[in-house]
């Protein structure tokens, strides 16, 4: 499938990874969901591999239950940064998809999780949004790698070593550009 007719379709449910030649900070070396898509409209996506190493009951106002409490916090991306999301990325089976179901707002201390979407359960501040056309420019212009996702990404055991890892996979010129330094002087 050719550039113009992967970024014409719909690539919600997609994974985005940053080039290495990406170098805006926010999304340097990052991997994203993007769970919803538009060229008209605009895109939304969350950063899977920044662990803040904290959890949403350390972050969230009032007192979540204990379903919450424990739930890993990454940072979702640039936007709205101080808000709270709970999302649940759970990979499913005939056919290999991610099932996807968000909670966003003021109140998500508060919501009650059903069990069946308990186990891939998320805590992200912020997260990454575009406007319309503005996504579909960046993929143009290589800023972003755009994949199926796979169960490996959806369930992310090292979010820390998961860029490098899509990156060395990619062939010896990824793999290259992956390892080089941010300064050069520095090697």
């Amino acid at each position: 499938m050719s550039l113009e007719e992967q970024t014409a379709g719909n690539l919600t449910g997609s994974l985005l990874v940053a080039h290495p030649s990406l170098v805006d900070p926010n999304f340097r070396r990052t991997i994203l969901f993007l769970f919803q898509h538009s060229a008209e409209d605009g895109s939304i996506g969350l950063v899977l591999n920044r662990p803040l190493n904290k959890t949403f009951g350390e972050a969230a106002a009032g007192e979540p239950d204990d379903v919450l409490a424990g739930v890993e916090l990454f940072y979702g991306g640039p936007v709205s940064d101080d808000q709270l999301t709970l999302a649940s990325l759970l990979w499913v089976n005939n056919p290999d998809a991610v099932a996807f179901h968000s909670y966003m707002g003021s109140g998500v201390a508060d919501v009650t999780i059903e069990p069946q979407w308990q186990p891939g359960l998320r805590g992200f501040l912020g997260y990454a949004g575009w406007s319309s056309g503005q996504l579909e420019n960046e993929i143009a212009q290589n800023a972003w790698i755009v994949l199926p996702p796979s169960r490996e990404f959806i369930e992310m055991e090292d979010p820390e070593n998961a860029w490098r890892t899509v990156m060395r996979n990619s062939g010896p010129m990824m793999k290259l550009l992956a390892e080089a330094p941010d300064d050069p002087e520095l090697n």
